[in-house]
Parts: structure tokens; C-alpha cells; sequence
């Protein structure tokens, strides 16, 4: 969901790494074992301590190699480049100018005027489709909402297409609150939902 795949597996890895190394970021795998007793990924996640605080991280390290990444797969996807320009363009030269600040404020305010200033975000959450009925998606966001805790982090929201009945089912089941439901600017349905943390339980 989202411009990122669309932009290929350069892009897309060089935005993971950010994950792994930013101190404001969450990056981990669920390991099985094959029926030679092998090792291998299962599933991942994805997610942030901190949001703001992340996408300061990701614009410091990353942001450059991100651009020319971006321009490249722009380049050679055209139909990609022209639903970029028609979706994308104004609102990512709006986050870039101090005169457009307003606009900031729009967009991150509406997701956490519930939760304050300090929010989690869990970005992605991805399990083989074998073992989605095995609990190891449950195991890496109780793993990432423990990781939350301890760095003090006290809300965490995430956003899901409303068209995967079992994604929201998944989160409404282990604890998440609804906070409604928007659209992309792709014009994909979405269901936003948050949950608060005891971070004396993380201390």
C-alpha cells in the first residue's frame, strides 16, 4: 500500500535500513524453521518510537540516497513518475518549505491529537501467509509494543486498508482502538487505530 513498492527493491531496502538503524526505530523477524530444520524469515515488522523523531533520522541519514533512489525508479516507471506528480508533488514541496507549516501540522496533528506529541508508529507488519494462524504476528507487536514501553513511548497508531478484513480483525481482537477511518492519497480506504502503553512496564 503506498508510493514506496511502487519505487522498487533498491528504494524500498534503503528505507528498511533506515529502520534498523536509526536509536527511534524498531526493526524484527520472526525465524522458523523449515522441515529440514533450517532457519529462515517468517515474518518481519517495522516501526518507529518515536515518529517525529524518526522522520528527523531518516531525513539526516538517509534522505539523499532516498531522493536519488526515488528519481531513478521515477525515471524508469512512467506511469509511476505521472501518479507521483498528480498526487504527491504539492504535498511533499509543502513539508519541505517553513512557509507550509500549516500544512505539517494538518497532517501529523490529525493522527495524534488524541495520544500528544511523543507517538509510536507501527509502519509494517508482514507474516508468511503458512504460519499467519501460528501467533507469530502477535508475538513481534507485543515485541515492538514492549520495545515502545521501555523507551517511553506512551501511544502507538498504525493504519490499515479497510479492504483487509482479517488485518482489522487482527488488531481490534489484540487490543487496538479504532480512530477512524480516512483515505490515502491514493484514495485507498483506511482504518487508523491506536493503543496506549504503560511505560512503567517497559522501565
Amino acid at each position: 500500500m503506498g508510493l514506496f513498492p511502487r519505487l522498487g527493491h533498491r528504494f524500498v531496502a534503503r528505507w528498511h535500513r533506515a529502520f534498523v538503524q536509526s536509536p527511534h526505530a524498531v526493526a524484527v523477524v520472526a525465524v522458523g524453521t523449515d522441515p529440514r530444520g533450517c532457519e529462515q524469515v517468517v515474518g518481519f515488522l517495522l516501526g518507529a518510537t518515536d515518529r517525529r523523531a524518526f522522520r528527523r533520522d531518516v531525513l539526516a541519514e538517509h534522505g539523499w540516497a532516498l531522493f536519488g533512489y526515488g528519481v531513478v525508479a521515477l525515471a524508469l516507471r512512467p506511469l509511476t513518475l505521472v501518479h507521483f506528480l498528480r498526487t504527491r508533488l504539492g504535498p511533499y514541496l509543502q513539508q519541505l518549505w517553513p512557509s507550509s507549516a500549516a500544512a505539517r501540522r494538518t497532517d501529523d496533528g490529525a493522527r495524534s491529537a488524541t495520544v500528544g506529541d511523543l507517538v509510536g508508529d507501527l509502519t509494517a507488519v508482514a507474516v508468511a501467509p503458512s504460519i499467519r494462524r501460528d501467533g507469530a504476528g502477535r508475538r513481534l507487536v507485543e515485541e515492538f509494543l514492549e520495545r515502545c514501553a521501555a523507551a517511553g513511548t506512551p501511544a502507538v497508531e498504525l493504519v490499515t486498508a479497510t479492504s483487509s478484513a482479517a488485518a482489522v480483525a487482527f488488531y481490534v481482537n489484540t487490543g487496538w482502538t479504532g480512530l477512524g477511518s480516512c483515505a490515502t492519497r491514493d484514495g485507498v480506504p483506511v482504518q487508523r487505530f491506536g493503543r496506549r502503553l504503560d511505560v512503567t512496564e517497559g522501565a
